[in-house]
């Protein structure tokens, strides 16, 4: 199965916005899959506008491509997920999660581990945004992770 997801990295000095899983497991970007009819830029705004609110996303810069093989029930999902830099619109102080299951949560980029967030190889790069002057700044970079247990 193929799966395409945008989420946004939103700093606040070296804090992170996080959302903790579904099952309460590990921590993830805010933001979701898109559907097939929209751009990524049209559904990563979508979804943040449906869990956080929010309306408007200031400039988002691509700062990683993940591709990403998991296990789930149904076989092998590969996902190729988007994760932009947002500045959302109206500041900081409006984001509130919009849909029940949404549990936010702000964490220093030092506590990120890989083996509490997803992707887990994308954690050791958000880090390394704490030692970033302006992470704008920065190149696209493309990475893998693999997740297949047996």
């Amino acid at each position: 199965m193929l799966r395409v997801s945008a989420r946004c990295i939103i700093l606040d000095g070296d804090r992170i916005l996080v959302q903790l899983s579904k099952h309460g497991d590990f921590y993830r970007l805010p933001g979701g899959r898109i559907r097939p009819e929209e751009t990524i830029l049209h559904g990563l705004q979508r979804e943040i506008r449906e869990e956080l609110g929010i309306e408007n996303l200031k400039d988002p810069k691509l700062l990683y491509v993940v591709d990403s093989f998991y296990r789930r029930r149904n076989g092998i999902v590969h996902e190729i997920g988007f994760y932009f830099l947002c500045n959302p619109v109206g500041g900081l102080d409006k984001l509130r999660p919009r849909e029940e299951h949404l549990r936010l949560r702000w964490v220093r980029l030092q506590e990120i581990s890989p083996e509490t967030f997803r992707p887990a190889t994308l954690a050791g790069y958000l880090k390394k945004l704490a030692e970033v002057d302006d992470p704008a700044s920065l190149d696209t970079v493309y990475l893998v992770n693999i997740d297949v247990e047996e």
